[in-house]
């Protein structure tokens, strides 16, 4: 599976120690009074076409996108937003070469709706240059190749703006803060995984350029602010 197939949609969970009841070593997140098994993860996982090296991103994909839609539900519905229904699974059972009952066509498909629906209702932010830097640095083209292999960040500076750039900072910093809240604990075993919003740039001779802005969790209170 292409980096951008394991992180094409969506955010970005560090883990937490596993504390008190919510311990058993063979749950990979309590989400609420749900607990989701390690095994549950993997099984899910496995439907996925990834070289063996990939197997740790792919699980921590399936792994971030139930957090994402449940996070992500919680923070939609506690701003009154109603949740739309756009995500064609039978497209996503396509994308990822798997039947339209895979186990994995529900999960993608739900954190799709919610992120197209917190997208659309938060306010696009002006990105500050080290964040500007941090998109360059990320953008590559549909053949895999890096932007800067044909451009330096003050060509293309100017394009990775509030309009291109701006919104999926700010819904990860919405991500960030609801997720460090949520009091979802997460096995350790999953420490530092990460999940992508995706941004796409037009560049000059190059094309489409696209890259992944990566939401990272932290629960002391700091939060990330780097793309």
């Amino acid at each position: 599976m292409s980096r951008f197939r394991v992180l094409a949609l969506v955010a970005a969970l560090a883990a937490t120690s596993l504390a008190g009841c919510r311990s058993d070593p063979n749950v990979a997140v309590y989400l609420g009074d749900r607990a989701v098994t390690i095994a549950q993860v993997t099984d899910v996982a496995e439907n996925l076409i990834f070289a063996p090296a990939q197997r740790g991103d792919v699980t921590g994909y399936v792994l971030g996108s139930m957090i994402i839609g449940e996070v992500g539900g919680r923070l939609a519905a506690s701003r009154g937003l109603t949740v739309r229904h756009d995500t064609d699974p039978a497209l996503i059972a396509q994308y990822y070469g798997v039947p339209a009952d895979a186990p994995i066509v529900p999960i993608v498909t739900e954190a799709q709706d919610v992120l197209l629906t917190l997208a659309g209702a938060v306010t696009p932010v002006d990105p500050s240059r080290s964040q500007q830097r941090a998109a360059f640095d990320a953008l590559f083209f549909a053949g895999g190749r890096p932007v800067s292999d044909l451009y330096v960040f003050e060509q293309v500076q100017y394009l990775l703006n509030r309009d291109t750039i701006g919104r999926m900072i700010a819904l990860r910093r919405q991500l960030d803060e609801a997720v460090a809240a949520s009091g979802i604990t997460v096995n350790p075993r999953y420490q530092g995984l990460a999940y992508g919003l995706p941004i796409t740039v037009e560049i000059g001779r190059g094309g489409v350029a696209r890259a992944s802005i990566l939401v990272h969790l932290t629960f002391d209170g700091g939060l990330a602010e780097e793309v």
